[in-house]
């Protein structure tokens, strides 16, 4: 089964141009007499755009794919409006089904994480997470039953 939820991308690079737009309308208002004045009153930011990236930052990472054909589960969470931050902006992680142990997804206000428990080869539970906030409730139902579906072949074999 795979999972893409591609359809964020184009919204949020409008949200990030609207928020480049704010923070040049406040940098302008402040240097409206002409002078730079200082370096430290030249970079306040609006409510508003504090707002929207913290909202951003706190609903993580929009675009997640999932792949389970064949032996390897992909999980994948990244943003390509910002890929040019590097590798904050992307969290991917595979393991073979069979090292599935299980799996958790907390849902807190306007945020889901995901948590996979993976066996390692000492013997202990891993913990990998990963932000699906933005799945809607027909993915996440899907996401939920692949995954149940790994675990009852798991407890099988």
């Amino acid at each position: 089964m795979r999972i893409n939820s591609d359809r964020n991308k184009k919204v949020l690079g409008f949200v990030y141009v609207l928020c480049l737009l704010a923070l040049l309308f406040d940098f302008l208002l402040i240097n409206i007499d002409g002078s730079l004045g200082e370096l430290s009153e030249s970079f306040k930011l609006t409510p508003f755009a504090v707002g929207i990236l913290l909202f951003i930052i706190y609903r993580g990472l929009p675009v997640f794919h999932y792949d389970s054909d064949g032996e390897v589960l992909n999980f994948t969470a990244s943003e390509p409006n910002l890929r040019w931050l590097g590798g904050v902006t992307r969290r991917h992680f595979e393991f073979p089904k069979r090292k599935l142990e299980n799996f958790n997804i907390r849902s807190y206000p306007l945020r889901r994480v995901l948590t996979v428990g993976i066996r390692s080869k000492e013997g202990g539970i891993r913990k990998q997470r990963a932000t699906i906030s933005y799945l809607n409730s027909r993915e996440l139902k899907d996401l939920k039953r692949s995954l149940k579906g790994v675990l009852e072949k798991n407890k099988q074999d």
